[in-house]
């Protein structure tokens, strides 16, 4: 009886010489499948992204997003729960949008705002703006202050 069996390994070692042109590649410490283009050349198999069908809802704490961490070694990638993503980013739990908070535990908004009346902050060319490492505060450096006309 024939059999098939894929050439197999740890990631570090997949082949850079020598390889068949479709020959699959199977990573044995990363569980990923690869495919020799010529001999010296290896792709990894992922489908295309127009084949991926759309999700039709979130599940905050089951779903995942998918993240190369580029400084990382061995395994670059990484996986997060949508809600520790969220709580990362500083979004309050209760929120359902893009809303922000500027800094731990703060009221959240639209940073930027969509339309110049439901942000955060709105800067003007003559604003720039920091945020201390600790998270304690953010600060508005402002070249000229007009307060208008009445």
């Amino acid at each position: 009886m024939a059999r098939i069996q894929l050439r197999r390994g740890a990631f570090a070692n997949i082949p850079t010489t020598g390889n068949l042109a479709g020959e699959p590649i199977w990573t044995t410490d990363r569980r990923t499948l690869h495919v020799a283009v010529d001999a010296t050349t290896v792709v990894p198999a992922t489908p295309a992204i127009e084949a991926l069908s759309a999700i039709g809802a979130v599940d905050l704490a089951n779903d995942l997003l998918l993240i190369h961490d580029q400084n990382a070694t061995g395994q670059r990638e990484k996986k997060i729960t949508i809600q520790d993503f969220k709580s990362a980013l500083n979004i309050p739990e209760a929120s359902t949008d893009e809303k922000v908070a500027v800094v731990a535990g703060g009221t959240a908004g639209y940073i930027w705002g969509t339309d110049g009346t439901d942000g955060v902050l709105r800067m003007g060319a003559g604003l720039t703006w920091t945020k201390d490492s600790g998270n304690a505060f953010v600060t508005l450096a402002v070249d000229v202050v007009d307060g208008g006309t009445f």
